[in-house]
């Protein structure tokens, strides 16, 4: 009976958990509900997410327009020398976060039903937040961080083993699902609490270090 009623409220919070982080949205520079050109309906999800008529191979109900472009990747300190892990095209949620971030694909460019597809005005302004499709004066994205790696680099935590200040592993909290640094390994998009949506905050560089071993 006490399993039981563990799960029922482990259950309950989880679902309530995108809720929480939605009304962290709200006010954000992801809230486009009083952007009338872009986004009619109001609602403050549907930009990037709808419940039907939605991209099934990324995130959960994905309803953005996913890039195209060809972005020019990260080629700087140890990538690819010494045989670390190779630095392909974005994909995953970062390849997501480009769609809007990449400055040529439209934020208004939404909807299943390909209502709002059209348009490519409401581009990101010409600041940090327009990354372009040079990425190589960026963080690399979209490649595998593992042990093996970690002891290639010599400067690079184990992630299988290295903790960080949410609880787990660096694995467990940082990467996704392949084992990769991707965009929301830094970044909590659904939460502007910690600036530019930091998923730990990094002052006195505490967001680096998580990772890096300096």
């Amino acid at each position: 009976m006490k399993l039981r009623k563990l799960v029922l409220i482990s259950s309950l919070l989880l679902g309530l958990t995108p809720l929480c982080l939605g009304q962290n949205i709200k006010g954000s520079p992801h809230d486009f509900t009083n952007t009338t050109t872009v986004n009619t309906s109001g609602e403050l999800c549907i930009v990037c997410h709808a419940p039907h008529g939605t991209d099934a191979t990324a995130v959960p109900l994905w309803n953005h327009g996913t890039t195209t472009q060809i972005f020019s990747t990260y080629i700087g300190y140890k990538f690819p020398q010494r045989g670390a892990s190779t630095i392909t095209q974005p994909d995953g949620a970062s390849k997501l976060c480009l769609s809007c971030h990449d400055g040529v694909t439209a934020k208004n460019q939404f909807g299943g039903r390909l209502q709002g597809t059209s348009g490519t005005q409401q581009l990101l302004g010409t600041h940090a937040s327009n990354l372009g499709i040079d990425l190589t004066n960026d963080h690399p994205v979209s490649f595998v961080y593992n042990t093996a790696l970690a002891q290639l680099d010599g400067a690079l935590k184990d992630p299988s083993t290295a903790t960080t200040s949410l609880g787990g592993t660096i694995a467990t909290d940082m990467l996704d699902i392949n084992g990769k640094v991707q965009c929301p390994s830094c970044h909590e998009v659904h939460d502007q609490t910690i600036y530019r949506f930091g998923k730990i905050s990094n002052a006195g560089s505490a967001l680096c270090l998580t990772c890096h071993n300096k």
